[in-house]
């Protein structure tokens, strides 16, 4: 299977838009350069 390479990146974007309160500045979902992504809990 040759699916998209974004497909990830596409799911977290979705998931963020409905947990995030300002979706452009994460604070739960959080994007680790050259590892993926860390979810942190609320403050």
């Amino acid at each position: 299977y040759l699916g998209d390479s974004r497909l990830v990146d596409a799911c977290v974007q979705r998931l963020r838009a409905k947990v995030e309160d300002v979706p452009s500045s994460p604070t739960l979902i959080r994007t680790v350069r050259g590892v993926g992504y860390r979810l942190d809990s609320p403050q």
